[in-house]
Formats: structure tokens, sequence, C-alpha cells
């Protein structure tokens, strides 16, 4: 071992290697184990030299003498020698650390397992938030993810998507750790997620549009194509957003939207009655593409985005009646914004058509609630024929009362079946 030397600024520019050799070691004698490993091709690098448990001689990288001052090397050496005279062994940690599993293969392989277990929406979902909201924890080992790191991502979701996307996308993130430690995926025992608070407090919505507010719902969604046509099936039919996203032509049969088990939220086939008005939001078929809406691999997509553009129009819209009414502009707390969710239009059409006169149990057949035993098996198929046509009439009925509020022209039906009404 050559004799150490004190480092010095003025002397590091001596600390080449000699011609006629591979490389050459220099030591600080300021602090031992320090020092520089210099290349015959020029490259010098700050190093710091221990021995392990085993008596073996290591060697730790602390950086390049052209990027890292002779300070800082020396601090970063003094901080890993001093924890090898605790017990430890930097570069064996390292190691480890390279063979960690990654949180971006975590989520491959919890994807690929839940991808025949979760249904199809809540799959879709959960892809999105491990994909897209957790890009910022793929690179870390997941045994080393601290909750400080988790905690900052989820609170970025709740200011970029809102809190209640932050909710799902951390129980997902919980979901998905413990799957990782029941399988063996990962080591460990504690799931870094749960002590994760959630961004807010949920809490059952009673949100119910007026009559005034499903006009502005409708009318703001003139013209604006994909996202148009599906809040106005929303509005129509009561159904759920992610059902309607995915629509595929293959399930349009005579008129009646037969949505499949494996897209329905209760695993039950559904059968929706859609009217003149429903049909009519129906885009062109696209050459090549079985799903009604959106462009990519699934079905519509971009539901933030446009829910905050519609917004926008809504907002100018009810500017605009204010100021036809009182013949001057508002003040910024006058019209306060109409908070609502695209969810409150299934709640509404629910309590539209109960105030209508529908029976619970139509209604309930409607939005296809699974409410006891008589909705599967045999008796659940003898049971769906059974309610066809009463929820044909209720759909037709509600359409009618939407026609009147969006003021379309009211349209005859022909040959609608009488309809159960509560007493």
């Amino acid at each position: 071992m050559a004799t150490p030397i004190r480092f010095t600024k003025p002397l590091l520019t001596r600390l080449t290697c000699p011609a006629g050799k591979a490389e050459v070691f220099f030591w600080d004698d300021a602090l031992p184990g320090f020092g520089v490993r210099a290349y015959a091709s020029g490259r010098r690098l700050w190093i710091a030299q221990y021995r392990d448990g085993a008596g073996r001689t290591r060697r730790a990288t602390l950086g390049d003498l052209r990027t890292v001052e002779l300070d800082e090397a020396r601090t970063a050496a003094r901080q890993l020698l001093s924890k090898v005279e605790l017990g430890a062994d930097p570069q064996a940690e390292r190691r480890a650390a390279r063979k960690a599993v990654r949180v971006s293969a975590l989520v491959e392989a919890y994807l690929t397992d839940a991808e025949g277990r979760l249904r199809l929406g809540t799959f879709e979902g959960v892809k999105r938030h491990l994909r897209v909201h957790a890009k910022p924890l793929h690179h870390a080992a997941a045994s080393q993810l601290g909750r400080a790191e988790i905690v900052r991502v989820v609170s970025a979701v709740a200011k970029g998507s809102g809190p209640v996307a932050a909710n799902r996308f951390r129980a997902a993130l919980s979901a998905m750790w413990t799957w990782g430690l029941t399988t063996g995926f990962l080591d460990g025992r504690e799931n870094p997620v749960a002590l994760v608070p959630k961004p807010a407090a949920e809490t059952p919505r009673e949100r119910v549009l007026t009559d005034a507010e499903l006009a502005l719902v409708w009318h703001a969604t003139e013209g604006v194509h994909d996202y148009g046509r599906v809040v106005r099936l929303l509005l129509l039919t009561g159904a759920r957003r992610e059902e309607v996203g995915g629509l595929a032509w293959g399930e349009i049969e005579g008129g009646v939207w037969m949505l499949p088990r494996a897209r329905s939220k209760n695993g039950l086939p559904h059968e929706v009655p859609l009217g003149p008005l429903a049909m009519a939001q129906l885009p062109e078929k696209r050459e090549g593409r079985d799903l009604v809406f959106g462009t990519g691999e699934g079905g519509f997509s971009g539901w933030s985005k446009c829910k905050a553009a519609m917004d926008v129009r809504i907002a100018a819209a009810r500017a605009k009646a204010f100021a036809a009414a009182h013949g001057r502009v508002p003040k910024p707390d006058e019209v306060p914004p109409m908070v609502w969710t695209l969810h409150d239009l299934r709640r509404t059409f629910a309590t539209g058509v109960s105030e209508k006169g529908i029976e619970p149990h139509i209604v309930e057949a409607v939005l296809n609630h699974a409410s006891g035993a008589a909705r599967r098996g045999v008796a659940g198929t003898y049971n769906r024929a059974a309610y066809r046509e009463p929820k044909r009439a209720a759909l037709a009925l509600w359409e009618a009362h939407v026609r009147e509020v969006v003021g379309l022209p009211a349209r005859v039906a022909g040959n609608v079946a009488p309809m159960q009404r509560a007493s």
C-alpha cells in the first residue's frame, strides 16, 4: 500500500497513474481508508476501502474527481467508514439493493395476477392507478420504500385528480403491497401504505340534480363528441360510468343493451332497453373497432379532463342566464359553481323514476342492483325476462321526462307496456 499523503486541492492534480501501469492507489493520511484510484486512461475516482466481517478487503466508489469535490468525498468516506465500524457492510447493501424487487416489477406481477380476479372495470382503474399514478415510485426498491415517499405521491394525486381519486390510488397501492407480502413476492412483514392517511374522508353522496341542472348538463354536452354522448347515455339510462364508457357494439341487440356479467359491477348480466333518444346518442360505427367510444385499446378515457371542460361550459351558461335575468354580469360570488359528479346522474335517475311512481323493485332492476337470491341462478334468469317490459316502460317514462326538461319535442310511444306504479 502506498504511503499516505495529505490530500489537498493543489495536490490532486498530481495524483495520476504513472506510465506503464494500469492503475494506482493514493491514500489520505487524514482519514485512513479514504483514497483515489487513478487509471491509465486518465480517469480518477474517490474510493473508501475497508474490511468486511469476514476480513475481506472491500472498496466502495464515491464519485469522480471531476464532479465531486474533496470535502464532499471526504465527508462521504467518513460516513461510510463509520457505518463499517458499527458493523455494516456498504458493498453488501449495494449488491442487495441492485437485486431488490423494484416497485415497477411488483406492479406488473400484481396486475398479471389481478387481471383474472378483478371485474374488468375495476381492473382498468387499478391498472391506471398503478401504472400512471404510481410511476414516480417505480424506480424504487420495494423493500426500501418509505412512508414519506408514498405520502408525497398520494398527495400529488389528490392535488391533480382530487381526493377521491387519491383514496382509490392509495387503496390500489395497499392491496398490491398486501398481495406481494402474502404471496412471498416481497420479503418483510410491514405494508408501508397501511399507515398512510386517506387524503379525504368519504361519506355517501345524496346529491340529486334538479330539472334545471339536468337541462344544463344536457345542453353542455352539445357537440362534445364521445364524452357528450356518454354523459347523455348516463343521464338517460342511470347506468354506471365505466359500463357506458366501455360499451361495445356487440352488446347492442335490437335496441337492447346486453351488458355481460364480466363488465357489470355485481357480476350479473344486465339488460337495458334503449329508447329512441338513447339510441340517437350512439355514434356511427367505426370500421375495425367494436368499442363504441374511445380510440385506444380500451373504451373511453380522459374523464377528469372532459368533466372539467364541461363544468366550464356549465358555468358560462349559468353566468349568461344570470346576465339575461338581471341585465348585468354577475359578481364572482353570485353564481357559485355547480358541484356534481357523473354518478349523481345515476342517483338522479333513480330518484326521478321513483317520484313518478315506479315501484322500488323495478327501479332496482333498472339499476342492476343485486337484491337477494332471486336475482341469481335460474330464478334470476326468469326474473330478468319478467322485468324486461317494466324496465322498458320505466326508461321510456324517464326519457319522456328528459325530453320535456331539455326542450325536445315529445315522442308518442307506440307500444310501451303499461307499468306498475307504487300505490
